[in-house]
């Protein structure tokens, strides 16, 4: 994974999901640093607007597309 990677969350978390974002969601990698095991996320809905921008663990992320 990498920045402007396309990334789905594949767990459903309270603390993602007291952020708005839950499992199934697609977002991208808005920073180039992994930072102890975590993304920034910017999940967007189908017309591109952001719904919240979040640390993930990349073991919580599956790769769409990079």
């Amino acid at each position: 994974m990498k920045e402007y990677s396309r990334v789905r969350l594949i767990v459903e978390k309270e603390k993602y999901a007291k952020d708005g974002a839950h499992k199934g969601m697609d977002g991208w990698i808005c920073d180039p640093r992994n930072i102890n095991g975590q993304w920034l996320v910017c999940f967007d809905d189908e017309e591109k607007f952001a719904i919240t921008i979040i640390p993930i663990k990349e073991e919580d992320l599956e790769l769409v597309r990079e």
